[in-house]
């Protein structure tokens, strides 16, 4: 499906039935990583997850795109498909995309997860970190920042398939969207302070072998966020929904569960 949202054409999935959830991508992925989400959980929730702008079936305008512009993306999808509110469940990327959600339309969410991210800035390095990565792509494509990123993704021992599902998602984006969302990401502001004015029900999830944004990472979250759970998934790195599908699916699942109007 897809729409116009912002003046972008915005690709999206929207399956099942029931209470909502609005499943946010890391970078520099697509909509599609949440297969096994929106397989396993369709018969008991609507599950919406879409290509954020330049990425997967998305336009990619000029950049960059900042998290604020993101979140308000996600909020006029909502307005779209007619929903007040949805849990939005974000990881990496999605996270930082969440908390801005969080910032400027809380009442929307009807709870939370944050999953493999962070809630500071970026230091000075990781902002040129990510303009490097953002000519990199320009100059060499998709293929040059799946080559630079994957190893990092995922936990040293995970399997070739997701290696390749992985693979191929970077590399059917445009260079102009990678570029665009690394640059958003720099100018995306710290999110600490956001973290106590959270009132919704909210799940931080992080892989146990995530070295871009480690376990102490989640709990620092946590601890910020009152009310909120920790769920650590053994033995897998920063894409945790996708190297442990099942075991991510089952906290998710545990959590939504619990969750009462």
């Amino acid at each position: 499906m897809e729409t116009t949202i912002n003046g972008v054409r915005v690709r999206y999935t929207d399956v099942g039935h029931g209470p909502a959830i609005l499943l946010v991508h890391a970078f520099p992925l697509a909509g599609a990583m949440w297969r096994p989400q929106l397989e396993a959980l369709q018969g008991e929730y609507r599950l919406i997850a879409p290509d954020l702008r330049g990425f997967g079936g998305s336009d990619a305008p000029p950049g960059p795109y900042t998290m604020d512009q993101q979140a308000d993306d996600l909020a006029a999808l909502l307005d779209h498909l007619g929903l007040a509110r949805a849990t939005v469940c974000g990881l990496s990327m999605g996270g930082y995309i969440a908390l801005a959600f969080m910032r400027r339309h809380a009442a929307r969410a009807r709870a939370l997860v944050l999953a493999d991210t962070k809630a500071g800035a970026d230091s000075d390095d990781g902002r040129a970190g990510r303009e490097a990565n953002a000519r990199l792509a320009e100059a060499e494509g998709a293929a040059a920042i799946a080559d630079k990123m994957i190893p990092g993704l995922v936990a040293p021992d995970a399997g070739q398939a997701v290696r390749d599902d992985l693979r191929a998602m970077i590399i059917a984006n445009t260079p102009a969207g990678i570029a665009g969302a690394l640059r958003g990401m720099a100018l995306r502001p710290d999110s600490f302070e956001v973290l106590p004015t959270i009132a919704v029900p909210t799940l931080v999830v992080v892989g146990e072998l995530d070295g871009l944004t480690p376990p102490a990472e989640a709990r620092a979250i946590s601890m910020a966020i009152p009310g909120s759970a920790v769920a650590v998934i053994p033995g897998v790195g920063h894409l945790s929904s996708m190297e442990a599908s099942e075991a991510f699916t089952a906290a998710l699942r545990d959590f939504l569960g619990g969750l009462h109007d």
